[in-house]
């Protein structure tokens, strides 16, 4: 073996192996808290194409046993959204297209391409990411600890509840918006101790402590916005954010 042959063996010898990237992972399988008789799974996938959203991490709560589509269908998705009122079941105004993203995530989860990802190893993952919780569904319906861990890691986080009235729920204020459909809601809300996120119809009024989605007014994405992330408590001074009610089913929008 000549100089220039042993040099190139060498170099090819000393390559790094590159790491398998994931697309994403498993952080929840089991009951839900918001109706112990059905299971879910919580899983995180690495990248997002949303326009709106930009190339965050995100969330999805699905049901385990049944695609989102037959779940919305049998009324079974009460598992991942609670009783919210936009749900699609209840013929309301939710945005989701379930028979998009939503239902390819759950056919990868049948196929076996998300790998469980253990709380310890979380920080290799997640550390100083943004982190868009619940792309669909509710962030209740999971163990709040897995939440409070991937927002200690995360750079930044978007993170939306309907339960915000039952009082078992409370912690989630620190790092989730109350998802409230009307200016009663709104104010009950920050009674409580919420910032909120409020969907409303064009024609209503704007509330003083309220700014609208600077995703509407300047093109912002949620990736580089960081208002809906919770409450800083008795020091926030942040305002709660109002957007125009949107999607395919705008028009079953009840304020």
């Amino acid at each position: 073996m000549n100089l220039s042959e042993a040099i190139e063996k060498q170099s090819v010898l000393k390559k790094p192996k590159k790491s398998k990237s994931h697309s994403g992972f498993i952080l929840y399988e089991g009951k839900s808290a918001l109706d112990s008789s059905q299971n879910i799974v919580a899983i995180i996938t690495t990248k997002s194409s949303n326009k709106k959203v930009g190339n965050m991490m995100q969330l999805w709560i699905l049901n385990k046993d049944v695609n989102p589509l037959t779940a919305s269908k049998q009324g079974l998705d009460n598992a991942v959204c609670g009783e919210c009122n936009l749900r699609q079941s209840k013929g309301g105004a939710c945005y989701v297209v379930l028979f998009q993203a939503p239902l390819q995530v759950w056919k990868s989860y049948k196929k076996g391409n998300y790998k469980h990802l253990e709380v310890d190893q979380y920080h290799k993952h997640f550390i100083d990411k943004k982190i868009r919780l619940g792309a669909y569904g509710d962030v209740s319906a999971i163990p709040i600890s897995i939440l409070a861990t991937l927002k200690a890691f995360a750079a930044n986080n978007t993170s939306y509840t309907h339960q915000w009235k039952e009082k078992r729920f409370s912690g989630l204020k620190t790092f989730s918006m109350a998802s409230v459909d009307n200016v009663t809601e709104a104010k009950q809300a920050v009674k409580d101790g919420w910032r909120y996120f409020r969907v409303a119809k064009q024609d209503e009024p704007m509330l003083k402590d309220e700014i609208i989605c600077p995703s509407v007014t300047h093109g912002t994405k949620c990736i580089d916005c960081n208002l809906c992330n919770g409450s800083r408590g008795a020091n926030e001074r942040r305002k709660n954010i109002v957007i125009p009610v949107h999607g395919v089913r705008a028009n079953r929008f009840k304020s």
